[in-house]
């Protein structure tokens, strides 16, 4: 459940990466974004509530598993994304949810990305027992503009295994499932992602 490398290593990795690359003269619209990936997933990681899925039309088949399944994990990983870039964009910083973006001539950025492992839906009839789940291999890297992503730490999380903290109050509100699982997972990853930025003074985005 921890980062691979502790936060001090994580700090000096990544001043020696930023000291190592000279960066060029000029003005970037994002000097120094934290750009957020889509987690990728598999139709295979997602285990569907066998509850759900039927056809209100008589003699007509429900929505075949498979594409149900993709649904699913769509679902998870734009919850995830974006309750990253929000939590980084609330704590000042130049949040970017984007599958293609990367650092500007003469910028830096940092990179958050990775994988689900598993995708639970539970039993959404079983109301206040629906127990829903995710579970992630995340990253976080440092890359220059023209260059490969560097690694500096990595991260593997369940939703099971994660404190509620900041989404007590959307608990209170929305019915547990996979979206809510994978918003919870996301602050925490976004936790992550602020401390490595404020060990090694990254800038607040520009006004």
């Amino acid at each position: 459940m921890r980062p691979a490398l502790t936060a001090a290593s994580a700090s000096f990795l990544l001043a020696i990466l930023a000291g190592c690359v000279p960066q060029p003269a000029g003005s970037s619209a994002h000097p120094n974004p934290i750009i957020v990936r889509e987690f990728a997933f598999s139709p295979g990681v997602v285990t569907l509530d066998p509850s759900f899925g039927f056809s209100l039309q008589r003699g007509s088949a429900g929505v075949p598993p498979r594409q149900r399944a993709a649904g699913v994990g769509r679902a998870a990983a734009f919850s995830l994304a974006d309750a990253i870039t929000e939590q980084l964009i609330t704590s000042g910083y130049d949040a970017i949810r984007s599958d293609d973006a990367a650092p500007e001539p003469g910028a830096r950025a940092l990179i958050v990305a990775g994988a689900f492992r598993q995708i639970d839906e539970g039993r959404r009839r079983r109301v206040g027992a629906e127990n829903p789940s995710i579970a992630v291999d995340a990253e976080i890297g440092h890359q220059t503009a023209g260059a490969a992503p560097q690694r500096i730490t990595e991260l593997h999380l369940d939703s099971r295994r994660v404190p509620r903290d900041g989404t007590a109050g959307m608990s209170a509100q929305r019915r547990a499932d996979t979206n809510l699982a994978a918003t919870r997972v996301g602050a925490a990853i976004a936790r992550t992602v602020i401390e490595t930025a404020r060990l090694n003074n990254w800038p607040a985005a520009p006004r």
